[in-house]
């Protein structure tokens, strides 16, 4: 079964944005010196995965994905350069999360849009119990930078 135009759009949109705000944040704290080198390298991240994630579905979903790569690449730069110091490890833990869970989300969707059997990612609360597990397991590491 084929993916519908609407889905693809979404599904586009959602990796764009995501790979670009959390790339941008990560980036905008390692970079903070350099906001252009930030912002660029975070939009480029989204636009690239936006474009290829649309690019197999059709030509407005293409687009959809690249802009909102492009926009989520510059929030991103801008929200990693905001942050002091004393937080850079709970915003990167925070946006690596969000991410987690919406691609989760994401597959949950892509699956229901090709087949309707049951399977592991059917259940809401299996995929939150996982996600919490994640988050624990990622709390007691310690901090990322």
């Amino acid at each position: 079964m084929k993916i519908t135009h609407m889905a693809g759009m979404m599904i586009a949109m959602t990796l764009g944005m995501g790979v670009g705000i959390t790339v941008g944040v990560i980036l905008g704290i390692l970079i903070s010196d350099n906001f252009f080198i930030a912002t660029m390298f975070g939009m480029l991240a989204g636009m690239f995965v936006g474009f290829l994630t649309g690019l197999s579905i059709s030509l407005i979903a293409t687009l959809d994905g690249l802009l909102s790569g492009l926009m989520g690449g510059m929030m991103g730069a801008m929200l990693g350069e905001m942050i002091t110091p004393e937080y850079h490890d709970a915003i990167v833990k925070t946006m690596f999360f969000i991410f987690l869970g919406t691609v989760s989300i994401l597959i949950k969707i892509i699956n229901q849009e090709i087949n309707n059997e049951m399977n592991f990612y059917s259940s809401l609360l299996i995929t939150v119990i996982i996600f919490g597990l994640f988050f624990v397991v990622f709390e007691q590491l310690g901090p990322i930078l």
